[in-house]
């Protein structure tokens, strides 16, 4: 594996000779400062053009770097070296070396890369130094154990790696993080931190503490899943920092073991009933904000259909899945034995049909609230049924998402609002999105 060393080159050339010695690089690109006074001369000038300081008044004069250094091969002037018009632009060094970077990577991917950032002016150390943080490059910088001269390093010159690991952490939890969490991407966030938490030596604390947020945002993974058992797992762990959103859950789960017969959750607190619907109105919101809008709109159909699933079972202990026609009025009977599958013997109610048995048991609220919404409804799912998840093969917009799934949120929201009491409505909060 090939070493590649990205140096800033200043007015000195002491400090680059120590860099190269040290570091012993396969191949060294030079960042210089353009023009006839530009530092460039130090790499591409005949004769002698570098000059050390020897004392007050003496000057040893040098080749240039590639010569001096004994590159040979190992430089290639037209692709080596690059040039900055305006050393004090930051704008044009980041974008150059970091275009430079990207071309190296590319036709070198498993080269290793340093950056030493000792030379050059204070914009163009920054812009090298910016660069190697941004893309996780060890830093380096040549200096002396006692530095005298402020312009320049002179005497027991020494590279060393540069601690960035502080600085990497903070700018990953400050900068980076909240990205991810902006768009409840707890996957992208997962890997982010894992990559902290193998890239470096954290001291005991910090490693605990970037561990617990990779298991708060593991547990929101999960929930986004649907895995609720594992999301509690997760989550019970960390109750101190997310506890509205793990009583929450607790709900969620009583909810689940409603229509869900062997889902046994060991910790639950009994709610309302519809707190797993309003946990799907939640997850659409999560998909239509990252503009997943097929996904968002395939969740308000799954919360349409648990809300009577729910009802029926809660209030008549009805199983939408294998109906029992003992359980239903005389007058409904014969009608709905009509629907048993040949195949399993079962009467298994898709969500259309659970909607209309409700609404013909007498004075059920979500009954009659779907007989008064029933044509308006069925002309929203109509969108559903031509996307490509479900019968056809037209996407979803996001107008068609505001306006169909609208009215799908609209007759969800209006139902509980009529069936649960108002001092039992404790809507679920949304997954944060900062930690």
């Amino acid at each position: 594996m090939s070493t590649i060393l990205f140096i800033t080159v200043g007015g000195s050339p002491a400090p680059i000779i120590t860099a190269v010695q040290s570091l012993n690089p396969d191949r060294v690109i030079f960042i210089c400062s353009d023009g006839p006074r530009g530092s460039v001369s130090q790499i591409l000038g005949e004769g002698t053009p570098c000059e050390i300081r020897k004392g007050a008044n003496g000057v040893e004069r040098l080749p240039n770097l590639p010569t001096y250094l004994g590159l040979g091969d190992r430089f290639h002037p037209n692709t080596d070296i690059i040039t900055l018009t305006d050393p004090d632009d930051l704008s044009e060094g980041y974008q150059q070396i970091s275009r430079k970077l990207r071309e190296v990577k590319q036709a070198e991917p498993d080269a290793q890369i340093y950056a030493d950032y000792t030379g050059g002016t204070k914009t163009m150390s920054l812009s090298l130094g910016t660069v190697a943080l941004d893309h996780g490059i060890p830093l380096y910088l040549t200096t002396s154990a006692m530095r005298e001269n402020l312009f320049r390093v002179e005497r027991g010159q020494a590279t060393s790696r540069a601690s960035t690991t502080l600085v990497a952490i903070d700018r990953t939890l400050t900068q980076e993080l909240p990205k991810f969490l902006e768009h409840y991407n707890y996957s992208g966030a997962i890997a982010l931190l894992s990559t902290l938490l193998t890239a470096y030596e954290l001291p005991r604390d910090q490693r605990r503490h970037i561990q617990e947020i990779q298991d708060i945002c593991a547990g929101f993974d999960a929930w986004d899943r649907f895995d609720h058992l594992q999301a509690w797992h997760l989550l019970a762990l960390q109750m101190k920092q997310i506890q509205p959103h793990g009583l929450a859950l607790k709900r969620v789960l009583s909810s689940r073991a409603i229509v869900e017969a062997d889902f046994a959750p060991a910790e639950a607190i009994p709610g309302h009933g519809y707190e797993l619907v309003e946990d799907l109105l939640l997850n659409a919101d999560r998909r239509a904000h990252q503009q997943r809008y097929d996904d968002a709109v395939g969740r308000l159909y799954r919360a349409l259909e648990l809300l009577v699933q729910i009802r029926l079972k809660r209030e008549y202990d009805i199983d939408t899945g294998d109906v029992d026609v003992a359980k239903l009025p005389d007058t409904l009977r014969d009608r709905t034995a009509a629907e048993r599958n040949p195949r399993n013997g079962k009467i298994q109610l898709p969500l259309w049909k659970s909607y209309t048995l409700l609404s013909d048991l007498p004075d059920d609220p979500l009954g009659q609230h779907f007989k008064a919404e029933e044509k308006r409804l069925l002309n929203a799912i109509e969108m559903r049924n031509h996307s490509l998840f479900a019968h056809g093969f037209k996407p979803i917009s996001g107008t068609d998402y505001q306006n169909s799934g609208g009215v799908i949120r609209i007759f969800i929201n209006t139902a509980l609002d009529r069936m649960i009491p108002q001092k039992q409505r404790q809507p679920l909060p949304q997954f944060p999105t900062q930690l």
